[in-house]
């Protein structure tokens, strides 16, 4: 299954030592990363790690830096207390606990002509939480490295990325029929070939193949998969951006077994799942003090098994957030909901088994000098069903200081 920490806000993770994060969450580079002596934005460097495919206007500014020095680097991190009512996200027992979260970055880039840009990305972040026997520490670490050749007329990028990603947290399973409160680990490692054409200054097409292979503690969990996504990107204005995304994933389980559609296991067969989706992105930034950008996200998504359709879903789901500068305060704001609605899966009333997924932040930064940061955040997560087992809400509150250089 995707575990998108961009999205998936299952975001009682983290823990600290290097690694990345390449389309989920979390794992986004600081506001604003002092690379040699040179403010880079958080979207400058966000299109070049996470491929929006390092197309050359955000591989231009880079020469002259690279002009004074081949390789730069940047290195943020970050440290907070918080305290959670609910999570290991129990749908009956809830089990609270206060935490220490942990955050590093370490970014390389390296940019030797106007035609190549290679670059590695480590991250890490985690929780350490008090109290909790069988769930003390959580943590997602990841490396992401890649080299992109830009064509001289500047139309066309090529590249390779190359990621590896552990996981040691509480994910919600509930798409595959497992309970909420499940820790699990894993190693992921996948190669990502990819391509952008410019049709225009204003219109980019992208499309992206990758192949990954991911390995689990428990070995009947063991999956590859295999996924393209094709975007299409629109700078509408200079801030506002438009971009449609559709893609396709294949996932290959090793040895988790098929359902019928009550939910009974097939004696043959090893479950396979195709998943088709779409969706619509629209960001738009101000140069009011008030209003730093909005972002609204819309997506509609699919998934089919390869036997009676147990683990078949719809979803639709919409993400919206903004941020507010205020003298040295961000405010930022997300809001996302996800409606599932499952093909065969009956519940124990006879209906159709279906759940709303809703997640909201708020979080407050105050910049203190030019390298130190200090925030506060609050994270909720809440599902609804007409199955009692998925049904359950969670809140993280955490405050702490950041540093960056």
């Amino acid at each position: 299954m995707t575990l998108n920490l961009h999205n998936s806000s299952r975001s009682i993770v983290r823990f600290f030592l290097f690694f990345t994060v390449g389309y989920f969450s979390e794992g986004q580079p600081s506001e604003n990363l002092n690379v040699a002596g040179n403010d880079i934005s958080e979207e400058e460097i966000k299109n070049i790690l996470f491929g929006e495919d390092a197309i050359e206007e955000e591989v231009q500014p880079l020469e002259k830096l690279a002009q004074k020095k081949k390789w730069i680097a940047s290195f943020s991190a970050k440290l907070g207390l918080g305290y959670s009512d609910n999570p290991m996200y129990g749908p009956y027992i809830s089990e609270e606990s206060g935490y220490l979260e942990m955050e590093s970055e370490l970014f390389f880039l390296r940019q030797g002509s106007r035609n190549f840009m290679t670059y590695l990305y480590l991250f890490g972040d985690g929780k350490w939480f008090e109290g909790l026997s069988e769930y003390d520490l959580s943590g997602i670490l990841m490396a992401q490295a890649e080299h992109t050749y830009v064509t001289d007329d500047s139309m066309n990028s090529l590249g390779l990325r190359l990621r590896h990603t552990y996981y040691d947290q509480a994910f919600d399973f509930s798409d595959l029929g497992l309970p909420y409160s499940m820790q699990v680990q894993s190693n992921k490692s996948e190669i990502v070939p990819h391509f952008s054409h410019r049709l225009s200054n204003e219109i980019t097409v992208k499309m992206e193949i990758s192949g990954g292979s991911e390995r689990f503690e428990d070995p009947s969990e063991n999956n590859s998969d295999q996924q393209l996504r094709l975007a299409l990107n629109w700078q509408v204005t200079k801030k506002v951006n438009l971009e449609a995304k559709v893609s396709g994933r294949l996932v290959d389980y090793d040895a988790r077994r098929r359902r019928e559609s009550d939910g009974s296991l097939l004696t043959e067969g090893k479950l396979e799942t195709e998943k088709l989706g779409f969706a619509l992105e629209i960001e738009q930034e101000f140069l009011s003090p008030w209003i730093k950008a909005i972002e609204m996200k819309a997506k509609v998504d699919g998934l089919e098994d390869n036997a009676g359709g147990y683990y078949d879903y719809e979803r639709l789901g919409a993400v919206f957030s903004y941020s507010v500068n205020l003298e040295k305060w961000l405010m930022e704001v997300e809001l996302g909901r996800n409606h599932f609605r499952y093909g065969h899966r009956m519940v124990s009333n006879g209906e159709k088994f279906e759940r709303q997924s809703f997640t909201n932040q708020l979080k407050f930064t105050r910049s203190i000098d030019e390298n130190w940061n200090a925030y506060l955040k609050w994270n909720r997560e809440e599902d609804h069903s007409n199955s009692r087992d998925y049904e359950y809400f969670s809140n993280f509150y955490s405050i702490g200081i950041s540093w960056q250089q």
